[in-house]
């Protein structure tokens, strides 16, 4: 019998597991893992999260890419994380957030092929590193249209106020944002909805 996903009981949680992968099953490790990692970095906002991830199933059907790879990749690309704004970590989290990934990969036992394929995606999904196959690419996609979107904006606008940053500043960091992810955008599709979206937040701000 299948367990909950956040099951209370005291069997080890999924991300523990080491002989449970396949990948029916990799996208709950991974969002277990990073639903846990949250919690202890403080950051980033779940929501955000949940953006991302919306965003890749859509993307993972458009581009005909495996959409399982894509989650997992969305799931643990921000498993080494901090709130401090433009900090070592957050600057670094790519990296960091790969190594950590690839001791649970393992564990999973997650074959060669798809374990490249989820690091490549981690790693390149600030573009620090070249994208190395379609996933990476749609990966890096929709993790960066979360901050092209009002829903996205507000989001890290209400994040900022609960660490009492003022507000203007607060402003002036989430169109720094927004134009950042803005321009890592690399699919058409994707350009011309962040295009449209950016536009409308503007005007609201």
């Amino acid at each position: 019998m299948s367990l909950p996903l956040f099951s209370k009981t005291k069997h080890k949680p999924f991300y523990l597991e080491t002989s449970y992968y396949n990948k029916m099953n990799i996208v709950k490790l991974s969002k277990e893992l990073m639903f846990k990692q949250t919690k202890k970095n403080k950051a980033p906002s779940w929501l955000l999260t949940e953006i991302a991830i919306k965003k890749g199933k859509e993307l993972s059907k458009k581009h005909k890419v495996d959409e399982k790879l894509v989650l997992t990749s969305l799931y643990l690309a921000h498993t080494i994380f901090s709130p401090i704004w433009k900090g070592k970590i957050q600057q670094n989290h790519p990296k960091l957030s790969s190594k950590f990934a690839k001791k649970y990969l393992n564990k999973w036992k997650v074959n060669k092929n798809d374990q490249e394929i989820i690091l490549n995606s981690i790693e390149a999904h600030h573009n620090k590193v070249p994208t190395k196959s379609k996933t990476a690419e749609v990966v890096k996609n929709a993790e960066c249209f979360k901050f092209v979107t009002i829903e996205g904006c507000l989001i890290l606008l209400h994040e900022l106020g609960l660490r009492k940053t003022p507000f203007e500043e607060s402003i002036d960091k989430v169109k720094q944002k927004m134009e950042q992810k803005k321009s890592l955008i690399t699919l058409t599709d994707c350009k011309k909805e962040a295009e449209k979206n950016c536009k409308e937040i503007l005007k609201l701000s």
